[in-house]
């Protein structure tokens, strides 16, 4: 076995998720565990026991890979329910059974959230099939003139995201109507308003993407979204 060969990391070798922490207070911590146990069933990851450590702070990355428990913390690195510009780079592909879930070979992302941050954009919304299946750090829901709110869902090459299922009862008691589909050019182009829900960005609008704008200028959705997330997110 060559050196190359034993650095090699696949998928099913860790399972993470990452959490909002302010004062050692992680927020809405059970979603975020019930999802990471959820997604390393998926992968054949056994969680153990374990303890949270005290005075955590920033973003806190949850990972649990053969070396047991991990713990990273880093500041938060952009401002909150931001208007956004992005661009769409083609999306990262795994099996069927692994494509959805926070896995271990992550590295696929963190460079392309590094050149984005390169080139001066905020957030970098994945592509494929002539369709948006995810962003490198957020989900993304596109609403449509009809009231439609349009998610692409582990189906169709997106990650669960707890953020989103912290907003899903605002948005829907608002009246929005919410299904999985293909974010296809056409869908986007016409769409009254984008939002990015992610533990980092909270509920960010999207405002351009690839040098072209995008929405109406409204910000009903992307305000319903901040309201479900509260005061813990502002």
């Amino acid at each position: 076995m060559t050196c190359c060969d034993c650095m090699m990391v696949g998928p099913k070798s860790a399972v993470f998720t990452t959490v909002r922490a302010r004062d050692g207070h992680l927020f809405h911590l059970e979603m975020h565990l019930a999802r990471l146990a959820k997604h390393a069933e998926i992968l054949g990851i056994t969680i153990p026991e374990f303890d949270i450590p005290e005075g955590l702070d920033g973003l806190v990355k949850i990972q649990i890979d053969e070396n047991g428990v991990e713990f990273h913390s880093k500041p938060f690195y952009q401002e909150i329910h931001m208007d956004a510009e992005g661009v769409t780079v083609p999306a990262p592909r795994w099996t069927r059974k692994v494509t959805g879930t926070k896995h271990g070979d992550w590295e696929a992302y963190r460079k392309i959230t590094s050149d984005v941050f390169s080139k001066g954009a905020d957030v970098a919304l994945l592509v494929h099939e002539y369709c948006i299946v995810d962003g490198d750090r957020v989900m993304p829901l596109v609403l449509d003139e009809d009231g439609v709110v349009w998610i692409s869902g582990p189906d169709f090459g997106g990650v669960d995201s707890v953020t989103f299922d912290i907003c899903k009862p605002k948005i829907e008691a608002a009246g929005f109507v919410i299904s999985e589909g293909r974010l296809n050019e056409r869908l986007v182009a016409r769409a009254k308003e984008i939002v990015l829900l992610g533990s980092g960005m909270g509920a960010a609008r999207l405002c351009v993407l690839d040098d072209v704008d995008i929405g109406d200028g409204s910000s009903n959705l992307q305000n319903v979204c901040i309201d479900a997330l509260g005061e813990d997110w502002r």
